[in-house]
């Protein structure tokens, strides 16, 4: 079993860019998703895909569900 990568900050903005395709910095993550330029939802679960291999667990769902952002998305897969 191997020890699931840290999911922090500068790792998940980097995930952002290299498996979406969006230039953000750890400020963009506040921004709401109605406000995101070049958002939509089929991004969200492009994310998770890549985002689980990294944290070693599924995403929680409802929690991520529940983000008005990407800094509420990213608290959820971190918990």
């Amino acid at each position: 079993m191997t020890t699931p990568a840290r999911l922090d900050v500068p790792r998940f903005t980097a995930l952002l860019r290299d498996e979406l395709g969006l230039d953000l910095t750890d400020r963009d993550l506040d921004t709401p998703f109605d406000r995101l330029a070049g958002w939509d939802s089929v991004m969200l679960l492009r994310l998770l895909g890549a985002a689980e291999p990294l944290t070693g667990r599924r995403a929680p769902m409802i929690e991520v569900l529940e983000a008005t952002d990407l800094r509420g998305v990213h608290l959820a897969l971190i918990r």
